[in-house]
């Protein structure tokens, strides 16, 4: 685990309230895209994790305010959502769903999963905690099972890293480590590892665009 994460998740973990509450003001300002952005993200886990059998064990690794999560349940699957901070874990625990604290990168986690979602979590990550990460996960998926997840693309922002805490709706008042990303050093990633590209895709979203991946066990 990187001093970059670590550092990261002791501001989530002592200002997290800060980040739901900007959420709330920055998605209330234009609702409809909001809505259209959820719309979108349904539509990419069904696509990942719909054909995964009724009831199948699905974990959520940094699910904040456990949308997703509640996206994921919707399929039918046996979703446990999971983060740091007590309240994150507090808000998905008021959406009714069942959750776990985890640090992907040194706690347990759960085996016998058929899905594992970290969506808006590698941004924290360096390449070293991204490489860990992904064996972690396979280690504890079935075989067939599915991991998706996404990464800032580096084209628009060209530094690689940096510490930073955002002005406007998603300012906290502490600086966080931000990773960015060309597509050709995540793939380079995921050979040091045994899992299949299902798919791969690149979407715009707020002031960034992404790379999102799905990949097989």
């Amino acid at each position: 685990m990187s001093r970059e994460n670590e550092t990261t998740l002791a501001v989530y973990d002592a200002m997290a309230q800060a980040y739901l509450d900007n959420t709330v003001v920055h998605d209330g300002k234009n609702p409809e895209r909001a809505a259209e952005k959820k719309k979108q993200l349904a539509n990419n886990l069904r696509a990942a994790f719909g054909g995964l059998p009724s009831n199948a064990k699905v974990l959520e690794i940094g699910s904040a305010d456990g949308e997703n999560a509640k996206i994921l349940e919707s399929f039918g699957l046996d979703v446990t959502a999971s983060d740091v901070a007590p309240a994150f874990i507090d808000a998905c625990e008021k959406q009714g769903l069942r959750t776990t604290r985890i640090n992907v990168l040194k706690d347990d986690l759960p085996i016998g999963l058929s899905g594992v979602l970290c969506w808006r979590v590698f941004v924290h990550f360096t390449p070293d905690d991204i490489e860990l990460a992904l064996k972690r996960i396979y280690d504890v998926l079935v075989e067939g099972g599915r991991l998706m997840f996404n990464v800032i693309d580096n084209a628009t922002h060209d530094c690689g890293e940096q510490w930073v805490d955002f002005e406007g709706d998603y300012k906290m008042g502490a600086e966080r480590y931000y990773a960015y990303y060309d597509k050709d050093e995540i793939e380079e990633i995921i050979k040091k590892t045994n899992y299949g590209i299902v798919s791969e895709w690149h979407e715009h979203g707020g002031h960034n665009d992404w790379f999102c991946f799905v990949l097989e066990k």
